[in-house]
């Protein structure tokens, strides 16, 4: 079984570290330094990292294809359908080392750039040294393929409810929580193999759920869940540190995420396949918006830019702000090519995705309204359904709401211990669903304010201690 242990929760600590924890930097022990090429080869170190990044997409537990799962060094050796993977001692006779070669076909990683020669020959170099497993012990009874057991309610980094408001999505270690969205109970659990999920999105027939997320500092990762079967539709691997801030296009067709490399990328929803890649960002991109017709795109980031570009073609067409702090979300408004974004600065910006062709670039002439500044750094900003509504949260615990076309304060929600990470309004209801740090979803009211529901969405073991 899978143990998650939370980190103290102490208000000191959270203040100081929590922007740390949600942009998804680890700290890296000092066996990770990189070492002299004398070494031998590890599996903890050198083969797992490249499977975790180029090969689990697609041979996981949930997904599993050829019969072949590599979460784990004793699935590895197992193998799948064509026999084991490798045989110890004989890279030549190994199926694994000829399949990234290209001496057996299909040549893999499937779908992707083959490995490069050093790496194949680091392959080489382990099996031929017995292939050991290196794991330190601590590591080696996780199982990818078991429900996580919680002693402490997790950090919530995302949550979506399905269009038809019957589900509400959760964030939790390694699994997306399926709850009835009136918070009554849970309806499915799906496990994958990354650690963190930083959004989560249903397409718009409520078919299929698309996550972004991955493992600090090793990979990212997308999956694509059909909703009505819980099975694993395809996963695919990507940049070497985790996704943030995904979203789909009008049509549901499409996906646009932001990774540390500064790049922006749009996938395939129904393949899985990228579409599209830039590179006009100088740092992390954190956030990603379609236009409402899904040719145009806006992405923010650490480079303080909220930049306007084709989605067809990956052309930079400007930056709609002028550059102050970091940021870190964005939200379009529903009926409108209109975004917010906020960061760092605290204070949430309201501009039009348009300009008029008189307009000089850089005035920052379509900007709608500045919203009143928060009393902590803004991680998420979203709009009502009906666009008339704007949730704002962050480092501060609580959720403030304002009126799109007066920017005046309507609500604040408050009972949150600690920061707020994941906003959701209900699509049918006069609700909205907040979650975060403290591990606890709680549902309120929007005309009054009051909490409608308040629960831990994980099971937790019974000799957990909890006080909320």
């Amino acid at each position: 079984m899978i143990k998650f242990f939370n980190l103290s929760r102490n208000k000191i600590t959270l203040i100081k570290y929590v922007r740390f924890f949600l942009l998804g930097f680890v700290l890296v022990t000092p066996t990770l330094k990189l070492r002299a090429v004398s070494e031998k080869v590890s599996y903890y170190l050198d083969i797992k990292p490249v499977i975790q990044q180029h090969c689990q997409g697609c041979h996981q537990p949930a997904l599993r294809q050829g019969n072949l799962d590599l979460t784990n060094y004793k699935e590895f050796v197992k193998g799948g359908k064509n026999g084991p993977a490798f045989v110890v001692g004989q890279p030549e006779s190994s199926l694994v080392v000829g399949m990234i070669e290209g001496r057996h076909q299909p040549l893999m990683p499937l779908g992707g750039p083959p490995l490069e020669k050093k790496v194949v020959n680091q392959f080489r170099s382990w099996i031929r040294a017995g292939a050991k497993n290196d794991t330190p012990s601590q590591n080696k009874n996780l199982s990818n393929n078991a429900f996580p057991t919680y002693q402490l309610p997790p950090v919530i980094t995302a949550m979506a409810y399905s269009p038809d408001g019957r589900l509400l999505a959760v964030s939790g270690y390694r699994e997306i929580l399926l709850h009835r969205s009136d918070g009554k109970g849970i309806e499915g659990r799906l496990v994958g193999v990354s650690d963190r999920l930083q959004s989560l999105d249903f397409t718009p027939d409520g078919q299929i759920l698309v996550t972004a997320g991955g493992i600090p500092a090793r990979f990212g990762e997308l999956q694509f869940w059909e909703v009505q079967t819980r099975k694993l539709k395809h996963a695919v691997t990507v940049c070497k540190d985790t996704l943030f801030g995904a979203s789909l296009s009008p049509n549901g067709s499409k996906v646009v995420f932001g990774c540390s490399d500064h790049t922006v990328r749009i996938h395939e929803i129904s393949t899985g396949i990228e579409f599209l890649r830039t590179r006009h960002h100088e740092n992390w991109v954190l956030g990603t918006q379609f236009g409402m017709d899904g040719k145009r795109i806006v992405s923010v980031g650490r480079d303080f830019a909220a930049k306007l570009m084709n989605a067809e073609t990956g052309a930079f067409v400007e930056n709609l702000n002028a550059l102050r702090k970091e940021l870190m979300a964005i939200s379009r408004h529903p009926t409108r090519d209109a975004v917010v974004v906020g960061g760092e600065e605290r204070i949430p910006y309201y501009y039009l995705m348009d300009r008029p062709s008189k307009m000089i670039a850089g005035d920052e002439a379509t900007l709608i309204r500045k919203f009143q500044r928060q009393n902590g750094e803004i991680f998420v900003l979203e709009f009502s359904p009906d666009g008339k509504k704007l949730a704002v949260a962050g480092a501060a615990p609580k959720v403030t709401i304002y009126d799109v076309d007066t920017g005046d304060l309507l609500l604040t929600c408050e009972g949150h211990q600690a920061g707020i990470y994941a906003v959701a309004f209900h699509p049918k209801r006069n609700e909205i669903a907040t979650a975060g740090f403290d591990g606890t979803v709680r549902i309120y009211e929007l005309e009054s304010g009051k909490i409608l529901k308040k629960f831990i969405p994980v099971p937790l073991e019974k000799q957990a201690v909890l006080s909320n």
